[in-house]
């Protein structure tokens, strides 16, 4: 089964290298203090990391941001406690086709906006992530550390296997300190 995965994968990269010629994108650095407008992906299939997601956004949520968050759920039907939330939407396996074609109308609206940030909650390998990230027109795209090839504008450095929560108080860290003019020293000249 493993053969079909990579022989999938390796259909996918290629696909995906001719739909990003055609796929334009402005980039720009942003910071939570400039950035307007958040798009956040996640794997909502561990339902252990929808609380850490969920509290994150209302985070962010607080302030002048607009945050959409796009979860991944690998089922056929969704967990009631995921239903009704506002800001959030639900694609699923059965949504992508061999090889990881999105077909949801939903999540292809996300990848069309031109999100300020766009944060890729997902801590594990996965190339439909890979496929989102790349496709996404987001300005600024933000994600855990990857040696091989990714799509990312800024990546954090994690530990092995780390926690959901703290990738997030990384990236809520990382956000708050680039790009100020405010925390640059200043020089005189003397």
């Amino acid at each position: 089964m493993e053969i079909f995965s990579g022989l999938g994968n390796g259909i996918g990269k290629i696909m995906l290298q001719r739909k990003l010629k055609s796929r334009k994108r402005n980039k720009k650095v942003y910071n939570l203090r400039t950035a307007r407008t958040i798009g956040i992906l996640f794997d909502a299939t561990n339902s252990k990391c929808f609380e850490p997601v969920q509290s994150f956004y209302k985070e962010l949520s607080g302030g002048h941001l607009k945050i959409s968050v796009m979860g991944y759920f690998h089922g056929k039907t969704i967990p009631d406690k995921y239903l009704f939330k506002k800001d959030f939407t639900f694609f699923f396996k059965t949504e992508v086709r061999w090889p990881t074609i999105i077909k949801n109308e939903d999540t292809l609206r996300f990848l069309d906006k031109p999100f300020d940030i766009l944060i890729d909650l997902n801590l594990n390998r996965d190339f439909l992530f890979d496929q989102m990230v790349a496709l996404s027109k987001a300005r600024f795209k933000v994600g855990r550390f990857r040696e091989e090839k990714n799509y990312y504008d800024l990546m954090i450095n994690m530990e092995k296997e780390p926690t959901l929560e703290y990738f997030i108080q990384q990236v809520n860290y990382y956000l708050e300190m680039i790009n100020r003019p405010d925390l640059t020293p200043k020089f005189q000249n003397i």
